[in-house]
């Protein structure tokens, strides 16, 4: 690697002695490339790189693919591989520098294959530390724009032959309006393997890269914050179990140097409820990037509020120029509310069940009443009837012992009647007027 100063002239690039292909072929290969319609990339903008172990990175093409190409790439000097770097690695560099350096991208097939080599931008990183690249199609803005290959061209095409290997010479150039702070990309390597689909040509892009980065000179300063804090809670099954809050959030570099960190989630509740969580230490976050971070708490008994509490002490990743003032400690708080959702339910079923015994005991009181009652209406019928026949049989047996017979009841109105006529007025026992004055029979 060589590093020139601002307003020197860069010398003119050239393959490195192991270079297996002309500029014939750099042209027929560019001409292939683009022959057929291009496909979205298998990785979808993630590059498969190692941040700590780029030295030595291969990659193949899946066995579904037509041809079956391993390959890898890896820093350089002019002759040869440069075993000692896993990465671009640039330190402090002023605007208008530039470095030159060498990658080695070596064909371990058994056939040739026609690649790409070129700068691009890093997108992000991973809660566990991957580095995410920018998508084939899109054209970087940052460091990966900086790199220039042979010719000044920003992309070198070439077909290496089975079991080959070349040294690739390329520059990075700083611009004099250079954005000061740390700047993340990588030098890839592709391979576009042309398939069929349904009968049509598509070309499927593999890459891997090795990082790059560097730092410009200038106003540096470190930051963090905490944001977007969301929460929940998973009752448990129990209803005199405890149950689990879920605390996410963004933590997000609001500096221009990359950061680390530690980081802890405290969750409390009521009657005295603590559960503090240390969480894994916080990876490699770009300046601007963010990453979500999502932490479980167990053995919390769902009794109401709650709060969530986010502390991020920041620090600095492995191999990073370490700034003479650190960025302070940052925290976020955010409430939930557990609701004992479970022992409800259980509450309201035993309360259902208390009801309806209640009903039902209600019912059967107003059952056995009806029946009780009925039983003594007919009770009550039975000993009437009883009374009556008593009655009835005391008179007839009177009747008897005065020797004579009942009376029927025309004798009764024959007797009745008599006696009606017998009271009448001047009557007559068979009932005509009186007899004329002076009148004898």
């Amino acid at each position: 690697m060589k590093v020139l100063p601002p307003g020197t002239a860069r010398p003119r690039t050239r393959f490195g002695r192991r270079a297996m292909a002309g500029g014939l072929l750099l042209a027929l290969a560019g001409t292939t490339a683009t022959a057929v319609p291009a496909a979205a990339a298998p990785l979808s903008g993630t590059a498969a790189v190692r941040q700590a172990t780029g030295a030595g990175t291969a990659a193949s093409t899946p066995p579904s693919s037509s041809l079956k190409i391993t390959w890898s790439i890896l820093p350089a000097t002019a002759t040869g591989p440069d075993k000692a770097r896993q990465r671009f690695d640039y330190g402090v560099l002023k605007p208008g520098s530039t470095v030159i350096d060498h990658v080695e991208i070596v064909n371990d097939s058994t056939q040739s294959a026609a690649f790409s080599i070129y700068g691009t931008d890093a997108a992000g990183t991973t809660a566990k530390g991957a580095l995410l690249l920018l998508a084939p199609q899109k054209k970087p803005t940052d460091i990966g724009s900086w790199v220039r290959f042979p010719g000044g061209a920003a992309q070198l095409t070439t077909i290496i032959n089975a079991n080959q290997a070349i040294v690739v010479q390329f520059s990075v150039k700083v611009p004099p309006q250079g954005t000061p702070g740390d700047h993340t990309g990588a030098v890839v390597a592709q391979v576009a393997i042309p398939n069929k689909n349904g009968g049509v040509t598509v070309t499927e892009n593999y890459r891997i890269a090795v990082p790059l980065e560097l730092r410009v000179t200038g106003a540096l300063r470190a930051g963090l914050q905490v944001q977007s804090v969301s929460t929940g809670f998973s009752d448990p099954l129990n209803p005199f179990g405890t149950g689990t809050a879920t605390v996410s959030y963004s933590v997000v570099n609001t500096g221009n140097v990359r950061q680390a960190g530690t980081q802890t989630v405290t969750v409390t509740g009521p009657f005295g409820q603590k559960v503090v969580i240390h969480q894994p230490p916080l990876p490699t976050i770009l300046p601007g990037d963010s990453i979500r971070v999502t932490a479980q708490a167990p053995g919390l008994f769902p009794a109401g509020p709650m709060t969530a509490h986010v502390d991020i002490k920041a620090g600095w990743p492995t191999d990073t120029i370490a700034l003479a003032h650190a960025a302070p400690e940052v925290a976020a708080n955010a409430s939930l509310f557990a609701f004992p959702w479970t022992l409800l339910g259980l509450i309201l079923l035993l309360a259902a069940i208390g009801v309806g015994i209640w009903f039902y005991l209600r019912w059967r009181g107003r059952l056995r009443r009806a029946e009780l009652a009925a039983v003594a209406a007919r009770a009550s019928r039975d000993t009437e009837r009883r009374l009556l026949g008593g009655r009835a049989a005391a008179n007839g047996h009177a009747a008897k012992d005065n020797g004579a017979t009942p009376p029927t009841a025309s004798a009764k109105s024959a007797t009745a009647t008599a006696a009606a006529e017998a009271t009448a007025p001047g009557g007559m026992p068979d009932g005509g007027g009186p007899a004329a004055e002076g009148t004898t029979e």
